[in-house]
């Protein structure tokens, strides 16, 4: 029997405020409110938008020499060397290479002791934490007592700051410690719309309260999973259940930045042999930005064809970007398929003809300096 979803602790402020709540990876989640996802997303590339992303999991690792061990046979960074207060975006691989879920991962102290910090996808919640447990049994599952929100945009340093104590040095993918309401939230900058912003840990009891303070800025504006979506595609940002899944390696996803390379030798990584023969051959599907040459809508699922109406892919996310006007996707193409030939997509049983475009659609916008290692 499936479950009914599950509502996140702010459904009723959300509901009160016009959402749109609908069944997302297992959570009634606000997908838009009433101004609609157009101007949600306008408002977050030129002010600041607030996303409750409180479905998402979040859990604690004590920074312990034998559960960091046995997590690098999945995580294909050096655990023991991330720098303390940094963020890191990588992965959980099955033996195969293959993605089983993308994380951000950071090094923090919380109360004098040191943790890494792990978000993961709703998605994917079962399997991304029997590998947890069974690498460190203490791990504490903290999204049953902690929202999390992401504030997005260009002014969201100015909004943030007037609420909680930041300083103005801090990076992208730095992650700290501060108070709000005499509780100790995580805050990091970081997110997932290709502009500068912040994601926020807070207790469940002080959420709302946060939240409201955060609205008291004329130009924020309540986001939601529509513009979120909208807004990493124009980002060229990958989404689990998309681009990414458990067929599909980091290298294949265009994602080897990620990789730490010395972890590529260590056979006591998952995959560590096919992903070191994919750099090596590159024999892989290649990963594309798309974009619509008329007024048709590119979607999920829509199949691609060379000009001899061979089939040479498909693409695996689409939307319409307000930025540019047009409708955008993201795809997989053939290795062997010579990119400067055309691509059509076949849509409404017709082949259109699709342009190439270099990711991302939108230049990204991250306040950006520092090393992922000490």
């Amino acid at each position: 029997m499936n479950q009914l979803p599950i509502d996140i602790p702010l459904k009723n402020f959300h509901q009160n405020n016009g959402a749109k709540i609908l069944p997302f990876a297992g959570f009634n989640m606000p997908i838009n409110y009433k101004t609609g996802i157009i101007n949600e997303h306008k408002n977050v590339r030129n002010h600041s938008g607030i996303f409750d992303v409180s479905h998402m999991g979040q859990i604690l690792i004590e920074n312990n020499e034998s559960y960091l061990h046995k997590l690098e046979k999945y995580i294909p960074l050096q655990l023991k060397k991330l720098i303390k207060n940094r963020s890191h975006y990588s992965f959980l691989l099955n033996k195969d290479g293959g993605v089983i879920d993308d994380l951000i991962i950071s090094n923090i102290d919380i109360k004098d002791k040191s943790y890494l910090y792990i978000v993961y996808n709703a998605s994917r919640k079962k399997e991304d934490e029997e590998i947890f447990v069974s690498c460190a049994p203490n791990a504490e599952k903290i999204y049953n007592k902690n929202c999390l929100f992401a504030i997005q945009g260009p002014d969201s340093i100015n909004v943030l700051k007037n609420i909680i104590d930041i300083p103005n040095n801090m990076n992208f993918f730095d992650i700290l410690i501060s108070k709000y309401n005499n509780n100790v939230i995580i805050v990091s900058r970081s997110g997932y719309t290709g502009e500068d912003g912040f994601e926020l840990s807070i207790p469940n009891e002080s959420a709302e309260n946060l939240i409201t303070d955060l609205l008291k800025n004329k130009n924020t504006m309540l986001c939601g999973l529509g513009s979120r979506d909208s807004l990493r595609l124009e980002a060229g940002l990958s989404l689990y259940g998309h681009e990414l899944n458990e067929n599909i390696t980091p290298i294949e996803a265009g994602l080897l930045w990620a990789l730490d390379k010395e972890r590529l030798e260590d056979k006591h990584l998952n995959g560590n042999k096919v992903l070191s023969d994919q750099l090596k051959n590159k024999l892989y599907n290649k990963k594309i930005g798309l974009i619509s040459s008329n007024k048709s809508m590119l979607r999920d699922g829509m199949t691609l064809f060379d000009n001899n109406n061979n089939q040479i892919g498909k693409i695996t996310s689409g939307c319409f970007s307000p930025n540019l006007n047009k409708s955008i996707a993201i795809g997989y193409i053939k290795s062997e398929h010579n990119i400067d030939n055309p691509i059509f997509c076949e849509i409404r049983k017709k082949l259109e003809l699709v342009k190439i475009n270099n990711l991302p659609f939108v230049k990204k916008n991250y306040k950006k300096n520092g090393s992922t290692y000490e």
